[in-house]
């Protein structure tokens, strides 16, 4: 046997005629044409999508805000309460010392600029110890200490045509005033 020898002309298509080179650019032109649409209609479907996520997402951040701020304001209310107790409970257990300690700054600058003039020193007959001891630290030559009328929970130093009021209560009240604008707070 002989092996009989290939011609490469059997393997190709032959010259093409008019009408099927017409057609292979018709499909060529049609498969662009989709290709292109099918690409465009891709795109604005995924636009579409992703315009409906980030509305839902929006939509899903609102809500946790509302429900942030509603839970924000719960706690505001329930913790004024607690506050406010606090401040009662705690105030007057600390309002002798910040007292004492406030009427000694003040005496000590009376005795550095005015220490020829008579004090008097009004307040209720249950601090007059301490204000006692804490004049005697001072050494304020000239000192009168009178009781002020029941019911007035303060002291009132007095020197020359000056005045000067220490109300305790006072910081307490100030403190509550300060709860209750956290509690109404918006």
């Amino acid at each position: 046997m002989r092996p009989a020898a290939l011609r490469l002309d059997s393997f190709s298509s032959g010259a093409a005629d008019a009408g099927q080179l017409a057609a292979a650019i018709e499909r060529e032109e049609a498969f662009q044409c989709g290709y292109e649409k099918g690409l465009a209609e891709g795109r604005e479907a995924s636009l579409d999508a992703l315009t409906q996520a980030l509305a839902e997402f929006r939509r899903d951040m609102q809500i946790g805000q509302e429900k942030e701020a509603a839970l924000r304001a719960d706690l505001r209310k329930a913790l004024a309460p607690v506050l406010h107790a606090l401040v009662d409970l705690l105030g007057p257990r600390s309002q002798r010392e910040r007292l004492r300690l406030a009427l000694a700054e003040e005496v000590a600058r009376i005795v550095e600029h005015a220490p020829d003039r008579t004090l008097v020193v009004r307040c209720p007959q249950d601090l007059h110890p301490d204000l006692a001891d804490c004049l005697a630290r001072a050494q304020f030559p000239q000192v009168r200490i009178e009781n002020l009328a029941p019911g007035r929970e303060m002291v009132e130093l007095v020197a020359g045509q000056g005045t000067i009021l220490f109300d305790p209560a006072a910081a307490g009240a100030e403190l509550k005033a300060i709860i209750d604008d956290i509690k109404t707070e918006d």
